[in-house]
C-alpha cells in the first residue's frame, strides 16, 4: 500500500525544494487568488478547467507512485499469492461472496452423497510405508544391580515379564570408503605366454576414481541441497577427504554428459501432452572476457499426467525463439502467464491458456486505490478457487461439467462488468490496468472452463522456479553457457523426481551406473516414471515371493 507520507513527499516536498510542480506533476498547481476571482463566466471556466486540468494529474501521479510501490515490494519480496481474506471484503462484495458459497455448499452435499452412495467398505487402511525407511537397531537395558533384583515380599529374584518401548534417532556423519579393486591376472601353469587380467569395474567417468554415488551425492547436495561446491569442500574436508571444487565441477559436467540424452528424451515426450505449463527466470551467467555477469535465462516446461516431466532449459539470452525451438511441433494447450516471449508457441500452432492467479493478483493492488470496486472482481475469483478446490479429485469430465455449470455464469458476470467499468476507470491507475489485463485475456483466462484436465492457474510452474531462486542465492550464479546448461540438466531430474516422489539420489546413482553401458534403443527405462513403476513392481514381486515362503 503507498503511505501518505510517501504521497506527500512526492507531491509536496519534492514541489517546494525545486520552487516548481513540474519536477513531481505534469500539470502545474493553478495560481488562484481567492480575494480576486474573475467577474466573468469565462473566467471561471477557465479556473475550473485548470483545477480539473491539476486534479486529473495528482490522480495519474498517485497510480504512478503505487506502480512503483508495488514493482518495489515484487523485487523486493518476489510474487506472492492471491488471497484477500472474505472478512476484509468490501461490504456489498462480502454479501455477493457469502451467497456463492452457500450455492456451492449446496453442491457439495449432492456431490458427498453421490460418492457415498457409490463407496464400498474398505477393508484395513493406515499408513503406507514409505520406500526409503531409516535403518532400525535394538538396545537391551537390563537392570545387573542383585539388589533391585530381588523380591521384597520373599526374596525371591526376579525374572523378566515384559519390557516398556522408548526410541531415540541417532545420526551418523557421512562415510567415505576407499574401493581397492584387484584385477586378478591368469596365465598357463605350462608355459605363462599369454596373460590375461579380470576386467574392472564399470566407470561413469573413464579413469575417475568418483563412483555414481559420490557423483550423485554431490549432485544433490548442489543442486537440491543448494550447497555451493565450496562448501561441500569444507564439509568433506572436514570429514577427513579433500576433495577439490574443480574435480566436483569435472564430475558434475560429465554426470551432465551422460545424462543430457535422458533431458533429451524427456524433452520429446512432453511434446505430446495434452496440456503443457511453461515459465522463465533468469540466473546471473559469467561471459567470459567481459569482466561482469550477463542475464541468463532458466525457461521452465511442465508435462501433464501423461509425461510427468519438469524440464528446465538455460540460455544465453531471453528471446521467444529459445522456447520455441523448445516446443516445436506442440499442438496442445500452452499455459503461461501471458508474457508476450511466449507467443511464438502460440502462433506455431499451441492453444492459449492464461493464468487466472495473475488476474487476481491485479486486482489485489488495485485495492489500494479503489478497494469497493476491486473487491467486486475479487469476489468472483474467490468463488471459481472454492469450486477448484471441490472439484480437485473428480474425474476429468466431472470437474469439466461442474465449471461449466458452477464457474462459467461467474465468469459471464464477471466479462459483463468488466466491460461496464472499462470506460470508467482510469488507464494508468491500477483498477484500469487490472481491467485491461482481463479483457485483453480474456478468452485464454477462461479456457479452463471447458477443458477439465486444465489447471486454473499457473502456481505450480511459478513454484517449480524456487529451486532456481534459492541457487541464485547460494551458488549466485553459473560460471558459462555450459555450467547453466549443466545446472538444467541436473534440476530437470531432480525436481521430476520430487515430483514422482523418488528419491533423487537413489535414482542418479542408478542412471550415473547402468545408463553409460545402456543401448540407445532402451533408454526409456531411466525415464523417472518408468523407473518408479519398474522399482516398485520389483518391490511386489520380492513380497509375494517372501509371502511364499
Amino acid at each position: 500500500m503507498v503511505s501518505l507520507a510517501m504521497i506527500l513527499y512526492h507531491i509536496v516536498v519534492i514541489p517546494a525544494k525545486n520552487k516548481t510542480m513540474t519536477s513531481s506533476l505534469s500539470t502545474p498547481s493553478p495560481v488562484i487568488d481567492s480575494d480576486n476571482l474573475p467577474r466573468t463566466v469565462a473566467g471561471c471556466h477557465r479556473i475550473i478547467k485548470d483545477l480539473l486540468a491539476y486534479v486529473v494529474s495528482l490522480e495519474e501521479r498517485i497510480a504512478e507512485l503505487e506502480k512503483m510501490n508495488r514493482r518495489y515490494n515484487r523485487a523486493l519480496y518476489g510474487k506472492r499469492s492471491a488471497n484477500v481474506q472474505s472478512e476484509n471484503l468490501a461490504d456489498s462484495a462480502r454479501a455477493a461472496y457469502e451467497e456463492s458459497k452457500n450455492e456451492l455448499e449446496a453442491e457439495k452435499a449432492k456431490l458427498n452423497t453421490a460418492e457415498n452412495g457409490n463407496q464400498t467398505k474398505k477393508k484395513g487402511g493406515g499408513r503406507k510405508a514409505p520406500s526409503y525407511a531409516a535403518s532400525e537397531t535394538t538396545a537391551e537395558h537390563r537392570i545387573e544391580n542383585p539388589a533391585l533384583l530381588a523380591c521384597p515380599c520373599c526374596g525371591d529374584k526376579r525374572v523378566i515379564i515384559g519390557f516398556k518401548v522408548s526410541y531415540q534417532l541417532e545420526v551418523t556423519r557421512p562415510k567415505f570408503e576407499k574401493i581397492k579393486h584387484l584385477m586378478l591376472k591368469y596365465a598357463c601353469e605350462n608355459c605363462q605366454a599369454e596373460v590375461v587380467t579380470a576386467e574392472g569395474p564399470e566407470r561413469p567417468i573413464d579413469k575417475g576414481y568418483a563412483t555414481p554415488g559420490l557423483m550423485s551425492y554431490v549432485a544433490v547436495s548442489k543442486f537440491d541441497w543448494h550447497l555451493p561446491l565450496y562448501r561441500q569442500e569444507k564439509i568433506y574436508l572436514s570429514l577427513g577427504v579433500p576433495i577439490g571444487r574443480s574435480s566436483m565441477c569435472r564430475w558434475l559436467q560429465e554426470g551432465a554428459g551422460i545424462a543430457e540424452i535422458l533431458v533429451k528424451r524427456m524433452k520429446e515426450l512432453v511434446r505430446k501432452c495434452r496440456v503443457v505449463q511453461g515459465d522463465e527466470t533468469h540466473m546471473k551467467l559469467i561471459k567470459k572476457g567481459k569482466g561482469k555477469c550477463h542475464k541468463g535465462h532458466v525457461w521452465q516446461i511442465r508435462g501433464d499426467s501423461s509425461y510427468p516431466y519438469t524440464i528446465y532449459h538455460f540460455t544465453e539470452t531471453g528471446e521467444g525463439s529459445h522456447i520455441d525451438e523448445l516446443l516445436q511441433g506442440f499442438t496442445g494447450i500452452f499455459q503461461t502467464d501471458g508474457a508476450s516471449v511466449f507467443n511464438g508457441v502460440i502462433e506455431g500452432g499451441a492453444l492459449r491458456a492464461n493464468c487466472i492467479a495473475h488476474a487476481y493478483r491485479k486486482f489485489e493492488d488495485a485495492r489500494t486505490s479503489d478497494k469497493e470496486k476491486a473487491d467486486q472482481a475479487i469476489v468472483v475469483f474467490k468463488s471459481l478457487y472454492d469450486i477448484e478446490r471441490v472439484i480437485a479429485g473428480l474425474p476429468e469430465e466431472e470437474r469439466k461439467a461442474f465449471r461449466q455449470r458452477l464457474s462459467k455464469p461467474k465468469l459471464v458476470a464477471l466479462k459483463t462488468w468488466l466491460d461496464e467499468q472499462a470506460p470508467l476507470a482510469l488507464p494508468k491507475s491500477a483498477l484500469g490496468e487490472a481491467i485491461e489485463y482481463c479483457l485483453n485475456r480474456w478468452d485464454a483466462l477462461c479456457l479452463f472452463v471447458e477443458h477439465g484436465n486444465l489447471q486454473i492457474d499457473n502456481n505450480v510452474v511459478e513454484a517449480g522456479m524456487k529451486p532456481v531462486a534459492i541457487g541464485r542465492s547460494n551458488w549466485l550464479f553459473a560460471g558459462s553457457v555450459e555450467g547453466g546448461q549443466t545446472a538444467a540438466t541436473y534440476m530437470t531430474l531432480i525436481q521430476t523426481c520430487h515430483r514422482l516422489n523418488i528419491d533423487p539420489f537413489e535414482y542418479l546413482k542408478d542412471v550415473f551406473t547402468r545408463l553409460p553401458s545402456t543401448p540407445i534403443s532402451q533408454i526409456d527405462q531411466f525415464l523417472p516414471d518408468r523407473w518408479k513403476e519398474a522399482r516398485e513392481s520389483d518391490c511386489v514381486t520380492s513380497a509375494d515371493f517372501r509371502k511364499a515362503l
